[in-house]
């Protein structure tokens, strides 16, 4: 008899066993979170319909979406199958593609996906590099006031592809624009001469020697108005007046002109850069 109850008690918490194991199997499955191809997908409805139907809420949209992205990247790590580490990737781009596609000019998300998209595996094998230029080829026609866009082209190009003569076209595109800081047209330059397109390098080069006078005269435009109260009436008279060692010459044939703000100017090409004479720039 005493024998019987102990097999029965066995029995009993064998069962209880079981049954603890089974409920708190399923309470952890129901916590875990979901793997990565199951969430965070972009919205049902395509992002030009939903550019259309949120009105001035786009912004709200696009930021959502973006900030999926953006918790989707401490999910990848170099250790990771190449199965897995794809389904993030395809995730991410996704979501990024939908929000620019929501916010054309979303800045932001042009930036994050240059920066997040592309990676290298311990093998040394790059991914995301493509889906990068696709998204940041939208960002340079959309946002064509954001000199990072064409620098962060140019890069990628440079850096992941080795295509050096376009590369050096898009950093060149960039030097030109608002905020670029000089160092992008001398880096356009040295890409150009090493991609094999010299005339873009000798172009490139030539227009970098122009801008390095015109700061030269402009620089002795203020300290001649600062020591003379007034300003210098042309670049003839800051060389007589010792502020400039000699009269630079413009390589393309023309002449320097001194305006009566102290801006400088050649007669025979523009700037290489269109706005702005400092190295300053905002971020958006």
């Amino acid at each position: 008899m005493r024998d019987a109850i102990r097999g029965s008690a066995a029995a009993l918490s064998i069962a209880i066993a079981i049954c603890t194991a089974a409920v708190l199997r399923t309470s952890a499955q129901q916590r875990a979170p979901r793997p990565v191809e199951s969430e965070l997908d972009i919205p049902p409805i395509p992002g030009d319909v939903a550019r259309a139907l949120t009105f001035g809420f786009r912004s709200l949209l696009a930021d959502f979406t973006l900030l999926q992205a953006i918790q989707l990247l401490p999910a990848r790590h170099g250790d990771m199958a190449p199965d897995a580490t794809a389904q993030i990737d395809r995730r991410m781009f996704r979501l990024l593609e939908y929000s620019v596609e929501v916010d054309r000019k979303f800045g932001g998300a042009y930036r994050f996906a240059a920066t997040a998209l592309p990676h290298e595996t311990m093998d040394g094998k790059a991914f995301g590099v493509v889906n990068a230029m696709q998204i940041l080829e939208k960002g340079a026609r959309e946002r064509p006031d954001d000199w990072r866009m064409g620098f962060l082209l140019g890069f990628l190009q440079s850096y992941y592809l080795r295509d050096f003569p376009a590369a050096a076209r898009n950093l060149a595109h960039s030097a030109k624009q608002q905020g670029a800081p000089p160092w992008v047209g001398l880096l356009a330059t040295r890409l150009a001469a090493q991609g094999g397109e010299l005339q873009l390098a000798t172009s490139l080069a030539e227009a970098m020697h122009v801008e390095r006078d015109l700061r030269a005269i402009e620089d002795a435009a203020q300290r001649y108005r600062e020591t003379h109260g007034y300003p210098a009436r042309s670049v003839q008279a800051l060389v007589s007046a010792g502020f400039l060692p000699v009269f630079p010459r413009e390589p393309h044939g023309g002449r320097y002109v001194l305006e009566g703000d102290g801006t400088a100017r050649s007669t025979s090409t523009e700037r290489l850069r269109a706005y702005g004479l400092t190295n300053q720039f905002e971020v958006h």
